[in-house]
C-alpha cells in the first residue's frame, strides 16, 4: 500500500502526494514529521519577512486608503501583520500543532487566515502559507528516505 502525504490549508491542497513502494505500517514517523514541522516555521518566516515574495510572488499592495489609515493606527507594521496575531500562530509555534505516528497537522487559530489565503470580493488574496515546490520536494525527499532508512 502507498504512502500519502497531504498537506492542506483551510481545506485548500498544498502538497497532495504519494509515494509508491513504501508502506508507513506500524513504523513510527513522527521524526519526520518534525523535521518538517521545523522546516515549516521556517518558510513561514520566509513567506512573512518577505510578504508573499518568498512563495507566493509578493502579497498584492494595501490599498491606498487602508495604507493611509494603517500608517497612523499602526505605524510600520507591514502587511499581514497588524496585530501580529496571524504572523505568531504560523511563525513560533504553530498554533494548530500535532503529530504522531501517521500524521502532522500544522496550522494557526486566527480565524481571518482563510480570508487572506482564499481572498475575496474586496480583499486580495494574499496567502499567508504558499509552499514553493522546493520546500515541497523536500518533505518528500524527507519522508522518503525516513521511510526507506529509518533516519530523517
Amino acid at each position: 500500500m502507498p504512502v500519502r502525504m497531504r498537506f492542506a490549508f483551510y481545506g485548500e491542497a498544498q502538497i497532495d502526494r504519494t509515494l509508491e513502494r513504501f508502506e508507513l505500517g506500524a513504523q513510527d514517523a513522527s521524526p519526520a514529521w518534525e523535521k518538517m514541522a521545523e522546516s515549516f516555521l521556517r518558510a513561514e518566516r520566509r513567506q512573512f519577512k518577505s510578504e508573499g515574495a518568498y512563495a507566493s510572488g509578493g502579497w498584492a499592495p494595501l490599498s491606498p486608503r487602508y495604507a493611509a489609515w494603517k500608517a497612523t493606527h499602526y505605524p510600520g507594521k507591514p502587511i499581514l501583520r497588524r496585530t501580529d496575531d496571524l504572523w505568531r500562530s504560523l511563525t513560533t509555534g504553530p498554533a494548530i500543532r500535532y503529530i504522531s505516528a501517521h500524521q502532522m497537522i500544522l496550522g494557526s487559530d486566527v480565524e481571518y487566515g482563510k480570508y487572506h489565503q482564499r481572498g475575496g470580493p474586496n480583499l486580495p488574496r494574499r496567502r499567508p502559507i504558499e509552499l514553493p515546490e522546493s520546500l515541497r520536494r523536500e518533505w518528500v525527499k524527507i519522508l522518503q528516505r525516513f521511510l526507506a532508512t529509518g533516519r530523517v
